[in-house]
Parts: C-alpha cells; structure tokens; sequence
C-alpha cells in the first residue's frame, strides 16, 4: 500500500470517519508507526493525498466526502492501524471538537454514558442535542458551573436522561454504545484556550472503562 494511502487512512480514523472533522498534518503524522506500518512518514505523502483530502488552513484539511471516505471505506482492513487512536485538537479549535463527538453521538443507538467533573448548561446545545431521544443517556458529574442541573430537568422530559452527582472520580470520558473515549479537558470547553485530547480506546479498554463508570455511578447520589 502506498504512503498516501495509509496517510488518509490514518486522516480518516483521526476524523472519525467524518468528512465534516478538520484534521492536522502533524496529528497524522504523530499516529503514524513505521512498525506497524511498514514505512518511515514522508510529508509527500500530504500532497499525493488531494483529491481524497481538502485543505482548508495551513497544516489542516478535510476528507473529501466524494473521494476520500468511500476509498477507506472500501479499504477497511486492510490498513495497518493502531486499535487504540488519540486524537489531539489545539487551542481555538473548539468548534472542531464539539464535531466530532456530536458525529459520534449522533451515531449512538442503545447507551451514552457520560463522566464530566465540571459542567454547565452549555453541554446540551453543543452536544448532548444530537444525541436520539431513543437512547438511554447516564451523566455522573462533579461539578454544576451555571444551568447544568435545572436544564437536565427540562431535558429528561424530552430524552431517556438521568443524572447523578459524584466526588469520586477524576477524569473525563465516555462510552458511546460499548466503545471507550477518554477526554483530556471538561466538555463545556475544550479546545477552547488549550489543546484537548480524546484517546479512542480499543476493545478491551472500553470495558474497563464501562466497568468503571459502572462503579461510579453505583455509589453515586
């Protein structure tokens, strides 16, 4: 396989299948493994790619939806990818990681369990909206920062939601219909004034991570 191809490869597993994501020259090249891939990194390997990617900023571009995501779609399998991906968004990109998890969400159909230790009523515009009103959503949170808890009363009216408060836990993740995903910073704002990161866990890591939720929001109030 040429490097192009496990170049946008890799851009697609970043953007979560998404041709909406913004991607970064350097994300891709952070992920890249020359063991597992085969091939040291070369930065021509951007500009075979276009056509199947778009730029749209120094160092970023998109996939393209005629193009690019179909030839992955078709390749899956067969690209040499890491089953555990971390996805990195820099400072002033907050618009780009609501995207994303809004795309992961949307896709949710049974369970979105949700751990966040400061929130504010700001989450359920830029997120939690997008999520079905068939699917089953659990939030354990820290800390209310302003409307948090009287918007989640008006919200469990509409959608399946329910809420508990907890001092217990620490870090910020999610399971979105078995599958794991570890959030550096608070929802409310990251990638807001520094960088965010979001770990896509594998398998095996998702159930650990299932598990303790499960734990938390158990001794939760």
């Amino acid at each position: 396989m040429r490097g192009e191809d496990v170049f946008v490869g890799i851009a697609f597993f970043l953007a979560g299948g998404s041709g909406d994501v913004e991607v970064g020259v350097k994300a891709v090249e952070d992920n890249w493994s020359r063991g597992l891939i085969g091939k040291k990194y070369n930065s021509a390997y951007f500009t075979r790619a276009r056509g199947r990617i778009h730029p749209v900023a120094p160092g970023r571009f998109l996939l393209t939806k005629e193009e690019g995501i179909p030839y992955v779609q078709g390749l899956i399998g067969e690209i040499p990818m890491r089953v555990t991906t971390l996805v990195v968004y820099q400072a002033g990109t907050a618009h780009s990681f609501d995207k994303f998890l809004r795309d992961v969400l949307k896709k949710a159909t049974r369970n979105v369990d949700i751990a966040d230790t400061y929130v504010s009523g700001v989450l359920f515009d830029t997120l939690l909206n997008d999520i079905s009103i068939t699917t089953q959503i659990r939030f354990v949170y820290g800390n209310d920062k302003g409307d948090f808890v009287s918007r989640a009363t008006r919200f469990n009216k509409q959608y399946k939601f329910q809420t508990k408060e907890s001092k217990e836990f620490h870090d910020r993740f999610l399971i979105i219909d078995g599958k794991g995903y570890v959030i550096g910073p608070s929802l409310k704002d990251a990638a807001d004034k520094k960088p965010a990161t979001v770990v896509v866990l594998n398998a095996s890591d998702s159930k650990k991570l299932a598990d303790l939720f499960e734990d938390i929001w158990n001794k939760a109030k």
